[in-house]
C-alpha cells in the first residue's frame, strides 16, 4: 500500500452536491485561516490579534505537549514538587536536593513556572503554583505521570499503531488481563504493578462518584473489578454502616483482602475471585459498581460482562457504571481524545459516550437507565440502571 507523505496531495473525498450551510461556512472559514494574507490582517487588528494569539497558543500547547509532559515527568522523578510541599526553596537548595547543576536547574525551574507548576516568588526562590500543589499532593496523579513513560514509548510511531502494524505494545504487556481474557487469567506477580497504580489513582475518581451519587440507602455495595478495594474503602469511610463486597480476578482477590484488612475493614468485607464474564457474582448486594471497567473492554466482552451481571444480580439491584466518557463538555472531550489512543495502544477497549453505554445496558436487560453528570466530567460520568 502506498502511504502518502505529509506534503503529498490527497484525493478529494466525495461530497454531496449541496453541503449544508454550516459546512459551507466552516470550509470558507478554513480557507480564510489558511491564507497568510488573512493571518497578517488578524495580526494588525487588536481584537482579532487577541483571538489569533489565543488560537496560536492553543496550537502550540498541542505541538509542544510532549515536551511539557516531560517537564512534569522529570519533576516527579526528581522529587521536585514533593520537596516544595508547604515550603519555598532556593535554586541552590533544590540543586542540592535533585543533583542537577544550578544553571541547568534554573532553566528547568523556569519551564515549570511557565507551565503553571511553580512560581518564582523572589529571584531564585521557588514555591508551588496551583497545578504543582495538586501534583505534589495526589500520589495517584504522580503515579500516572510516571506511567505515561510507557505509553509514550508505545506511541513513538503513532501512524504505525493506527494502521495496526504495531501490536506488541508495552501497555498490552503491562495490563496482563488483556493478554489472557479467555484462559485462567494472569498470575499474581503480573497484577501487582497495575493494581497498585489503580489503587493510587483512585482517590479523585472515588471523590467524584461519591459526590454525584448518594449511597446512604445502600445496605451492601459490590464493586466488580474492584482491584485492591480503593473505591470500597472510600465508600466505607463515608458510610460507616455499609457492608462491602469485592469481585475481581483470582490473582487480584488476595491483594484486595490484604489491603482492606490493613485498613481495618475485613469485618465488613467479603472478597470473591473469579471471571466476571462467566462466574456467578455475589447476589446479596443492593448496589453494584463498575468503576473504570467497561472502558477497558471491546463491545463483545462488555456484553458478556453485563449479561453475567444480569444473570447474577437480584431484581431491583442498582448498577452504576462510572468512568471517563465522551461528551460535550471540554473535560469529556479531552478524556475521549486521551483514552482513545491509550486503549488503542493497550489493545482493548474504547472511550464510549453515555448513550452507547446505556444501549449496552439495555441490550443486557437492565431497566431505568439514566445518565448522571458529575462535577468533573474529565474524570467520570455515571450511567445508572436497575436490574
Amino acid at each position: 500500500m502506498t502511504v502518502p507523505s505529509a506534503n503529498s496531495p490527497i484525493n478529494r473525498l466525495p461530497m454531496r452536491a449541496s453541503p449544508p450551510l454550516a459546512l459551507r461556512l466552516r470550509l470558507w472559514r478554513n480557507r480564510m485561516i489558511a491564507s497568510p494574507a488573512f493571518r497578517r490582517l488578524v495580526a494588525r487588528v487588536p481584537l482579532l490579534r487577541a483571538i489569533g494569539n489565543r488560537k496560536a497558543n492553543d496550537l502550540f500547547r498541542l505541538t509542544g505537549g510532549f515536551i511539557f509532559s516531560q517537564v512534569m515527568l522529570a519533576g516527579v522523578r526528581l522529587g521536585l514538587y514533593a520537596a516544595l510541599v508547604d515550603t519555598p526553596a532556593t535554586t541552590e537548595s533544590l540543586a542540592s536536593h535533585t543533583g542537577i547543576p544550578d544553571t541547568r536547574l534554573r532553566i528547568f525551574l523556569r519551564a515549570n513556572a511557565a507551565l503553571g507548576l511553580l512560581v518564582e516568588a523572589a529571584p531564585d526562590l521557588w514555591v508551588l503554583d496551583d497545578a504543582g500543589v495538586v501534583l505534589a499532593s495526589d500520589r495517584g496523579l504522580s503515579a500516572m505521570v510516571m506511567h505515561h513513560a510507557m505509553l509514550y514509548r508505545d506511541l513513538a510511531e503513532p501512524d504505525q499503531l493506527l494502521r495496526g502494524a504495531v501490536t506488541a505494545t508495552e501497555l498490552r504487556e503491562y495490563w496482563a488481563y488483556v493478554r489472557d481474557m479467555s484462559g485462567t487469567g494472569p498470575k499474581p506477580a503480573e497484577v501487582d504493578g497495575y493494581s497498585l497504580l489503580m489503587r493510587e489513582s483512585q482517590a479523585m475518581m472515588a471523590d467524584c462518584i461519591l459526590a454525584a451519587h448518594d449511597f446512604s440507602g445502600v445496605r451492601v455495595l459490590l464493586d466488580v473489578g474492584g482491584g485492591d478495594g480503593a473505591f470500597l474503602a472510600a465508600a466505607a469511610n463515608r458510610y460507616p454502616d455499609l457492608a462491602l463486597r469485592l469481585f475481581d480476578l483470582p490473582a487480584v482477590a488476595p491483594r484486595a483482602n490484604r489491603h482492606l484488612e490493613s485498613l481495618g475493614l475485613s469485618d465488613r468485607t467479603w472478597v470473591h475471585g473469579g471471571d466476571f464474564t462467566r462466574d456467578p457474582l455475589p447476589d446479596d448486594a443492593d448496589c453494584v459498581t463498575l468503576v473504570r471497567i467497561l472502558c477497558d473492554h471491546d463491545d463483545s466482552r462488555v456484553a458478556a460482562i453485563l449479561a453475567n451481571l444480569h444473570r447474577s444480580l437480584r431484581s431491583g439491584t442498582t448498577l452504576i457504571v462510572a468512568e471517563a466518557m465522551d461528551g460535550k463538555t471540554e473535560g469529556a472531550r479531552l478524556s475521549a481524545a486521551y483514552f482513545s489512543l491509550y486503549f488503542l495502544a493497550m489493545g482493548s477497549g474504547r472511550c464510549r459516550n453515555a448513550q452507547e453505554i446505556a444501549s449496552l445496558l439495555s441490550a443486557a436487560g437492565f431497566k431505568k437507565v439514566r445518565t448522571v453528570a458529575t462535577a468533573t466530567p474529565l474524570i467520570a460520568t455515571l450511567v445508572i440502571a436497575t436490574r
